[in-house]
C-alpha cells in the first residue's frame, strides 16, 4: 500500500478477512490527505480506520465517533497505546453529528449506512460537516453479493424473497443488524441526490471462501470481542507476532482471495461483497433548475 504507514500496512497484511484488507485499502490509499487536514471517521467502531489514518499521516487530525461506549473503550485504549496524539474518540450520532458545517477536509463512513433507519439523514449530515471541496469514501454491502459468501440468505432471498431476521445476529449472516444492501444505483442515487459529486465508485470482491461472513462475523468477530481467541486474530495486534491458528485461518480464508482482481473493479460484475464510492462536496452550491 503505497504511500501508508508501516503501521498501517502490517495491520492489513494480518488481516483475516479478506474482503475487509481489500475494501479498508481502497479507502486508504483513495483519501488524498494532504498536511494537517481533518478526517472524521462516522461510526468508527473500534477504531481501525483512525489508528490507521493517524498512523498514515502524523500531520492529520483525526476524529472517530460511534454510538457504542464498549467500541470506543477499545478504540481509545488502541490509540493510547500506539502513542497516536493526532487521535480521538467521542460518544456521537452520526444521524445528528455534533460539528458545525464546513468542519472536515475528509471523512470515512465504512459499512454504516446499511445499519441506520435513514441513510439520506446520515449522508445529509456528512454533506454538511464536510468542507466544499472535500472528499468522503463510502464502503456498504452489495445486495448482489456472492452465493459462496452467505449461501443461506442467498437461497432465501432466490427463493422466497426473504432473509434471516437482522435481529437474530448469530445467524443472519450479511443480514445481522442491517437494515438494507445496496445496488450500485441505489448508492450513487443516494450521494448524488444529498449534493454529493460521484468521483468514482469500485466493486470489491469477487471471490471469497465458502460460508466466509457467517465464519468471520456470525463466529469469528463475537469469539474476538468476548476475549476467547488470541490475540493474533485482533486487527490491532500488531506488537506481537502472530499466533499460529491466526496464520493458518488467514492462509485459508485468502485461497480463494488470489482469483480477485488486486486493483479492484471498476466495471460492475454480477456479484461481489462490497460497494466503495469516491465523492466530493462540490466547492460551489449546485443550482436548482428554475
Amino acid at each position: 500500500m503505497s504511500g501508508l504507514s508501516a503501521n498501517t500496512d502490517r495491520f492489513l497484511s494480518r488481516e483475516i478477512d479478506p474482503a475487509f484488507a481489500r475494501r479498508a485499502a481502497l479507502v486508504l490509499n483513495n483519501l488524498e490527505v494532504a498536511g494537517g487536514d481533518k478526517i472524521l471517521d462516522i461510526g468508527c467502531g473500534r477504531g481501525f480506520y483512525v489508528v490507521a489514518a493517524a498512523s498514515a499521516w502524523p500531520q492529520a487530525r483525526i476524529t472517530g465517533i460511534d454510538t457504542v461506549r464498549k467500541y470506543l473503550e477499545i478504540a481509545g485504549n488502541a490509540i493510547r497505546h500506539l502513542k497516536l496524539g493526532n487521535a480521538q474518540v467521542r460518544h456521537a450520532d452520526g444521524m445528528r453529528l455534533p460539528f458545525t458545517s464546513d468542519s472536515f477536509d475528509r471523512i470515512i463512513c465504512s459499512e454504516v449506512l446499511e445499519h441506520v433507519a435513514s441513510d439520506t439523514r446520515l449522508v445529509s449530515e456528512m454533506l454538511r460537516v464536510l468542507k466544499p471541496g472535500g472528499i468522503a469514501l463510502i464502503t456498504v454491502p452489495s445486495a448482489h453479493y456472492p452465493f459462496l459468501w452467505d449461501p443461506l440468505n442467498f437461497c432465501l432471498e432466490a427463493f422466497t424473497g426473504q432473509h434471516i431476521p437482522s435481529r437474530i445476529w448469530w445467524l443472519a449472516g450479511i443480514w445481522a443488524d442491517h437494515v438494507r444492501l445496496y445496488r450500485s444505483h441505489d448508492l450513487t442515487a443516494l450521494l448524488s441526490a444529498a449534493g454529493f459529486s460521484v468521483d468514482k465508485i469500485w466493486y470489491s470482491t469477487r471471490f471469497c471462501f465458502p460460508f466466509s461472513h457467517f465464519l468471520l462475523y456470525g463466529i469469528g468477530k463475537n469469539l474476538v470481542e468476548r476475549g476467547m481467541v488470541g490475540s493474533g486474530f485482533d486487527r490491532f495486534s500488531i506488537q506481537s507476532p502472530p499466533t499460529a491458528p491466526a496464520r493458518i485461518a488467514r492462509a485459508v480464508l485468502r485461497i480463494a482471495d488470489c482469483f480477485n482482481d488486486t486493483t479492484e473493479m471498476l466495471s460492475e460484475p454480477s456479484r461481489f461483497v462490497n460497494l466503495v464510492c469516491k465523492v466530493r462536496k462540490p466547492r460551489t452550491k449546485k443550482q436548482l433548475p428554475s
